[in-house]
C-alpha cells in the first residue's frame, strides 16, 4: 500500500470453523491477535509469540492448526495467483501483504487444505480431544499440587516462625545433657550459613551409637537449643492431610538453627561461644559433675563396644544378635568403670583377633559361636587387667578409620580438657572434683536479709496485712526460682510457702490476722534449723516481703537485697 498502514486500517475478518472443537477455535483466535504495528517495518506485532501458544496437540505446525480453527480474510487484498479475496494462510502471509508482496490465498495452497482435513477428520478430532482432556487433567493436577505445596509451606511458616529468643535464658534452663547434645550436634554436623543439617541420629557421628545420638539430639531439641527452620523441605514433615501439619518430623531432612537474634549465621556465631561457656567445668555444681561422670562412663562403654564390633566386622564376622549386644554392654560397662577407652580398644582388638583365630582353627564353629567366643575373650581380657593392672600395655590411640563420636570429643577435650583415649577413670574422677557448691551456698545465704530485720519489718510495717501476706504465700507456692547451688535456700521455698499458708489458714480465725502473720513468720525458723544452716525460712520471708512491697508500690525501708 502507498501509505503507511495503521492497525485500525487493517480489516481482518475471522470466521470460526464450526467443525473445529472449541479449544481449537480458541487457539485460532489467539493466533491472530495483534497488539499493534512495528513502526519501523510496518509489520504486525502479535499479542503472543507462537512458542507461547498451545497448538502442538493439534498439529506440529502452528499455521496449520490455525487454518483448521478459523478462516481469516483480508478483503482489501487479493490473491497473487487467482485474483480472489485473500484468505490468509499464516502470520507471515499478512506481513508480506502489508509490504505489498504477492501472497497466495488458502485455496491456492493445496497443502493447507490437506492438513486442515487431517486435523478435522473425526478420528483425529477424537484423538486430539482425548489428548486435550488428558493435558487439562495434568495441568489441573499440577496446579492442585502447586496449591497443596503452597498451603503446606504456609502451614510450616505459621508453626515454625523465626523469632528472636533469649539464648542465655534458654541455656540457663537447659539440662547438662541438652547443652552437651547441642554442642555435639554442632561438632558432628557443622552448618551451612547457620542452618544445621543433615542431622543423622541413626548413626554414630553424634554419639557412639544411635541410641545415645538420638537422646542427645532430643534433649537439645526439646530445650529449644536446636529449633526447626521454616525453610526445611516439605517432605521433612509428617502431614495429617493435604495442608494440616502433623506432630512428627524426619530429622535427617530438617534444617535446624539456634536461638538468638539476627540471621541463622549471626545466631550461631554468638550462640556457640555462649554454649561453650555454659559447659565450663569450673562452674559446674556437684550434681552436674555427677551427671557428667555418669555420661562419661556411658560414653567409654559405648565407644569400646563400637570398636569391638568394628573389629569383628573387619574379620568378616556377622553383626551381633540381641543376646550378644546385651553381653557386650555388660562387659563394656564393667570395663568402663576401670579403664580408658584406649585400653578397652586394645582388649577389643585382642578379643576380635581371638574370635577370628578360633573360627579359622575350628572347622565346625559357626560365625555366631565365634562372636560369642570373642565376647567371652573380651571379658577375660578385662578380668586379667583387673587382676594384674601391671600387665596392661599402652592404650591404643584413636582409630582414624573409626573416629570418636562428637560427644566423646566434646566431653573429653572441650569440657574435661583431657585426652579421650588415654585418660582413665581415676584421672576423670580427679577432674570432676572441686565443685563450688559450698562457696555458692555461702553466697546464697549471704544474699538473704537478716532474720531480725525481716521480723522487724513484719511487726512494724503497715503494709503487712494478713491478706497481703497470705496472697504472697500463695504466689510463692507455685514459684520456680533460679537456684544458686544444689539444695540452696531457694530450692524448697515453694513447698515451705504451701505449708506456711496452711498454718496461717488454721490459726487466723482464732488469733486474728496480725498475730497469724507473726506466728506464721516465726514458724519458718524451723525450716532454717532442719537444713544444716541453709536459710530456707528466711529466704521465704524475704521473697514474701519483696512481693508485698512491690504490690504496695515500694517503701522507703525496702529490705530486699
Amino acid at each position: 500500500m502507498a501509505n503507511t498502514p495503521r492497525l485500525s486500517d487493517i480489516d481482518l475478518r475471522i470466521e470460526l470453523n464450526p467443525a473445529a472443537p472449541e479449544a481449537l477455535q480458541d487457539f485460532g483466535v489467539e493466533y491472530w491477535k495483534m497488539s499493534g504495528l512495528d513502526p519501523r517495518t510496518c509489520g504486525p506485532m502479535w499479542t503472543e509469540r507462537i512458542a507461547n501458544l498451545d497448538y502442538k496437540i493439534w498439529s506440529g505446525t502452528a499455521n496449520y492448526a490455525a487454518a483448521a480453527a478459523v478462516t481469516v480474510t483480508a478483503p482489501e487484498y487479493s490473491c497473487g495467483s487467482c485474483g480472489g479475496k485473500l484468505t490468509l494462510t499464516s502470520r507471515q502471509a499478512l506481513t508480506d501483504a502489508l509490504q505489498d508482496k504477492n501472497v497466495d490465498c488458502r485455496s491456492c495452497h493445496a497443502t493447507i487444505e490437506e492438513q486442515v482435513a487431517k486435523i478435522l477428520s473425526p478420528q483425529s478430532v477424537e484423538i486430539r480431544l482425548r489428548r486435550t482432556a488428558e493435558h487439562d487433567a495434568r495441568q489441573k493436577a499440577a496446579q492442585a499440587e502447586r496449591d497443596r505445596e503452597q498451603g503446606r509451606r504456609e502451614a510450616i511458616n505459621d508453626r515454625y516462625r523465626v523469632e528472636s529468643s533469649d539464648s542465655n535464658y534458654l541455656l540457663s534452663r537447659a539440662s547438662l545433657s541438652a547443652k552437651i547434645g547441642a554442642l555435639a550436634v554442632l561438632h558432628a554436623v557443622g552448618d551451612r550459613d547457620g542452618l544445621i543439617y543433615p542431622i543423622d541420629i541413626g548413626g554414630d557421628t553424634i554419639g557412639p551409637n544411635s541410641s545415645l545420638s538420638t537422646q542427645l539430639f532430643i534433649d537439645a531439641w526439646h530445650s529449644h537449643l536446636l529449633q526447626i527452620h521454616p525453610s526445611s523441605p516439605i517432605d521433612a514433615f509428617v502431614w495429617d492431610d493435604d495442608t494440616t501439619l502433623g506432630n512428627e518430623i524426619f530429622v535427617p531432612k530438617i534444617r535446624f538453627f539456634v536461638p538468638g537474634e539476627g540471621t541463622p549465621k549471626q545466631r550461631l556465631e554468638s550462640f556457640a561461644p555462649q554454649l561453650r561457656d555454659e559447659l565450663e567445668l569450673s562452674d559446674m555444681w556437684s550434681t552436674q559433675r555427677t551427671e557428667l561422670g555418669e555420661l562419661v562412663h556411658h560414653i567409654i562403654a559405648e565407644e569400646a563396644g563400637r570398636y569391638l564390633v568394628n573389629q569383628l566386622r573387619a574379620h568378616n564376622l556377622p553383626d551381633l544378635t540381641e543376646t550378644h549386644e546385651e553381653a557386650l554392654r555388660t562387659s563394656t560397662m564393667r570395663g568402663a568403670a576401670l579403664f580408658s577407652i584406649g585400653h578397652l580398644y586394645r582388649m577389643g582388638w585382642s578379643a576380635a583377633r581371638d574370635a577370628s583365630s578360633a573360627y579359622q582353627r575350628n572347622a565346625g564353629m559357626s560365625k555366631n559361636n565365634a562372636i560369642t567366643y570373642g565376647l567371652k575373650q573380651f571379658e577375660r581380657w578385662v578380668q586379667r587387667a583387673i587382676d594384674d593392672p601391671e600387665q596392661l600395655n599402652a592404650p591404643f590411640d584413636e582409630d582414624k578409620s573409626l573416629p570418636l563420636a562428637a560427644v566423646t570429643t566434646v566431653v573429653f577435650r572441650a569440657i574435661l580438657g583431657i585426652d579421650p583415649t588415654s585418660s582413665d577413670p581415676a584421672e576423670i574422677a580427679e577432674r570432676l572434683e572441686g565443685a563450688p557448691d559450698a562457696e555458692l551456698l555461702d553466697l546464697c545465704n549471704a544474699s538473704i536479709p537478716d532474720r531480725h530485720e525481716l521480723m522487724e519489718w513484719i511487726l512494724t510495717s503497715s503494709e503487712c496485712s494478713g491478706d497481703e501476706f497470705r496472697r504472697a504465700l500463695a504466689r510463692l507456692e507455685g514459684w520456680e526460682p533460679d537456684l544458686c547451688a544444689p539444695h540452696c535456700a531457694h530450692e524448697r521455698i515453694s513447698r515451705l510457702a504451701g505449708e506456711s499458708g496452711r498454718i496461717y489458714d488454721r490459726i487466723v480465725t482464732r488469733v486474728g490476722e496480725t498475730d497469724a502473720v507473726v506466728l506464721t513468720a516465726e514458724a519458718t525458723a524451723i525450716a532454717n534449723s532442719l537444713q544444716d544452716g541453709v536459710r530456707t525460712g528466711d529466704a521465704l520471708l524475704g521473697e514474701a516481703i519483696g512481693m508485698i512491697q512491690a504490690l504496695g508500690g515500694g517503701l522507703s525501708r525496702d529490705i530486699r537485697t
